[in-house]
């Protein structure tokens, strides 16, 4: 039986475009059952314990299916989300902007407070799973046009109340008012920009609007109906369209200041509104 340090080199030099060397880690890491890459390089001379189980998800990923999806589960901000076809996989970006409003929540809220936060377009939950974890006295709501997804994001949380339905429109239905809105909404206008492997596998209704600006303006349109006198709505963008965004911010939301971020690729990726 080949060892985990064996298949590791046999795969890299396959030169597979889909088997990079984190892939091959987290493919070993989860044949291995150790469930943390430091146990398995600790034990990276022993044999692969299951290698039938190893070589039909390295063959699935060879074929182009990510490699989250292969093994059903992803990571955001160190908690394991449970994924499937009908939930985009968390981003690293997105992990940026769930941070930001983690340390603007801890600044505007004591330990005794409890905020009103809605994850808005929740899809796995990740971004409400990870603001369960670190602000564990809020009330959290999730919604998704998708029951699929929602079914996801409720494994993946505990105390979050999920609701169906388009965009902030159950929110407004069940008269909720918030402290934070944070969203990760579908934006991408022009299908080309859209990697091969996600448009082949990833749900295209977390993914599709035309035009690109059309679920933020649904929300600016409507805040007013379920955010409180002062408020932080979060956004993750496409980026060149913040010109568009500010003048759908000057035609909706009075009163609010605004700022553009760069994600760790110098790309203008999040928009935060302060009220």
């Amino acid at each position: 039986m080949p060892t985990y340090r064996e298949i590791y080199f046999n795969l890299l030099k396959e030169n597979n475009k889909y088997l990079n060397k984190n892939v091959i880690i987290s493919l070993l890491t989860d044949a291995s059952k150790f469930d943390d890459r430091m146990v398995l390089h600790a034990n990276f001379d022993k044999e692969v314990v299951d290698i039938e189980h190893l070589m039909v998800n390295v063959d699935l990923v060879k074929k182009g299916m990510p490699y989250q999806y292969v093994l059903g589960y992803s990571y955001f901000l160190g908690n394991k989300i449970i994924v499937n076809k009908d939930v985009l996989i968390p981003r690293q970006e997105t992990e940026q902007l769930t941070v930001d409003t983690i340390v603007y929540l801890r600044k505007a809220f004591t330990k005794n407070d409890t905020p009103v936060i809605a994850d808005v377009c929740t899809g796995s939950g990740a971004i409400a799973n990870a603001i369960e974890h670190e602000i564990p006295n809020a009330k959290i709501y999730g919604t998704d046009i998708s029951l699929y997804a929602l079914k996801i994001a409720k494994k993946n949380t505990k105390k979050v109340e999920f609701l169906c339905g388009n965009l902030i429109d159950p929110l407004i239905d069940k008269k909720v008012k918030l402290d934070v809105l944070i969203c990760n909404p579908p934006y991408i206008e022009n299908i080309n920009n859209i990697d091969k492997q996600v448009w082949d596998y990833e749900p295209h209704l977390a993914l599709i609007a035309s035009p690109g600006t059309k679920c933020y303006e649904e929300i600016f349109q409507k805040a007013n109906l379920i955010m409180k006198e002062h408020y932080l709505m979060a956004f993750e963008i496409e980026e060149d369209i913040e010109e568009a965004l500010i003048k759908l911010m000057n035609k909706y939301l009075d009163g609010c200041t605004y700022r553009f971020h760069k994600d760790i690729y110098d790309k203008t990726r999040f928009l935060y509104i302060i009220k």
